[in-house]
């Protein structure tokens, strides 16, 4: 009987365990990607679990230090991101949950349940973690997120006062000291180190949405200029072809020898070729047209498959941009392979209310994901071009066209192939889209 109530009794405290270490798992999820390696996502749920489970008393060195440094391990081999992104979220976490297990083992267990059973611990870690999870779920940036450096940086300072200060009540205090005077002053330093997390996590929103705008601004700049600049293109090819009159006369008041030379000096100016009618959007026949002439330039084989009958309700700079940076992604990997492997296939079609995008071409090892793994998803690989500051916009404009619209972007890379593909709701504005988006999710 009596080994029966023990074995009660360590499953009321294992179980609640568990759930509170499956909450913290879902609380680091959103703030950081966790790898898709069953063993990435064992590692973080070990983590957590440690970090849950771990006895916090004042003046023990045997459990903290350790128990901080695995958890750290454990993310930094588990997520992705930035080497300081993971240890500002590995930091913030750690720094809160040890300052409520501190408060709790200290400070509240002494003065409600002394001689209690430990399972009501377990239960209020589980009830913490949750509404951990619930406060980071309703807020959430996009797990994918990345800082600056320097501000990564100012994050990792701030981060340092809260666990600075339960490493302070924890490691410099002597064991044997009767805690009974401070207990007070202990439970406020323990709970300010709790809902500091508040504040670092407001301040990681804020500096997020203040990149973002910073980003999109640069962005959305990049896109006006490349969609003017095209357009500026198409007035002068209808300014030249206005003015075919006079190259007519001209021809006639030349010479022999030198008219030839004059027709050939006009057959070669872009005011001639042919604008192609792939589709009913007049964007897109201009955007295909310029790019299937700049592909053949590049002796690049380009398969275009194009069902849109009428007008896109999409800005046109969008448009453009999605289209324009998709293809210009396609060709710059083209020109990496031998002239016989160099292809592009671009399909786009409407129906059902959505405008459907792919584009595909061969890659050959040029951003291969590792271990010649299958990497699909909206994560977007890195420029290969060494000017980093100025260069990789193209993929983002896609994706940022993508979501302002509330759209899907799906890019898939393996057995040397690499394959983009983009859906967007065929909605009048940008709110409207983001609407149909996420229902049709």
């Amino acid at each position: 009987m009596l080994r029966g109530n023990t074995m009660l009794s360590s499953m009321l405290y294992i179980a609640p365990i568990i759930v509170a270490a499956v909450f913290l798992y879902l609380a680091v999820g959103c703030l950081i990607v966790i790898k898709k390696k069953w063993w990435s996502r064992i590692m973080v749920w070990f983590g957590c679990w440690l970090l849950v489970a771990m006895i916090i008393f004042i003046g023990d060195w045997a459990n903290l230090p350790p128990t901080l440094l695995a958890f750290l391990f454990c993310l930094w081999f588990g997520c992705e991101g930035s080497a300081l992104k993971r240890i500002v979220i590995g930091m913030m976490f750690a720094s809160t949950v040890f300052a409520f297990n501190g408060f709790h083992d200290n400070c509240f267990s002494e003065l409600l349940y002394p001689h209690s059973q430990n399972y009501y611990g377990a239960i209020l870690r589980m009830l913490f973690n949750l509404l951990l999870y619930l406060g980071i779920r309703s807020r959430r940036p996009e797990p994918d997120f990345e800082l600056s450096k320097p501000l990564w940086k100012l994050m990792l300072m701030l981060n340092c006062m809260p666990l600075g200060v339960v490493l302070s009540l924890v490691l410099f205090r002597n064991p044997y000291f009767d805690g009974g005077e401070t207990l007070l002053a202990d439970a406020v330093l323990f709970l300010v180190a709790v809902f500091s997390f508040a504040g670092l996590f407001a301040a990681l929103l804020v500096l997020e949405r203040q990149q973002r705008l910073e980003r999109e601004t640069l962005l959305a700049r990049h896109n006006r200029q490349y969609y003017e600049a095209m357009e500026a293109q198409q007035f002068e090819i209808r300014r030249l072809k206005h003015d075919l009159a006079n190259h007519l006369t001209a021809l006639l008041a030349l010479p022999e020898e030198k008219r030839t030379a004059y027709i050939e000096e006009m057959l070669d100016n872009p005011a001639f070729s042919k604008v192609l009618k792939y589709s009913g959007d007049a964007t897109v026949n201009a955007v295909l047209t310029a790019k299937e002439s700049q592909l053949r330039q590049r002796d690049i084989r380009f398969y275009a498959k194009v069902d849109i009958p009428g007008e896109l309700p999409f800005d046109k700079a969008q448009i453009c941009a999605l289209l324009s940076n998709a293809l210009d992604n396609a060709a710059e990997a083209c020109e990496k392979l031998p002239v016989s492997q160099r292809e592009v296939e671009f399909t786009a079609k409407t129906g059902k209310g959505m405008l459907a995008v792919s584009v595909k071409n061969p890659c050959g090892g040029v951003q291969a994901p590792k271990e010649g793994s299958k990497k699909a998803g909206s994560t977007l690989p890195a420029t290969t071009k060494a000017d980093t500051k100025h260069h990789g916009f193209g993929l983002k404009s896609v994706r940022e066209a993508v979501k302002k619209y509330g759209g899907n972007l799906e890019i898939e890379q393996s057995e040397g192939k690499f394959s983009l593909f983009c859906w967007l709701p065929l909605a009048s504005d940008p709110d409207e889209g983001k609407t149909l988006g996420k229902s049709a999710r």
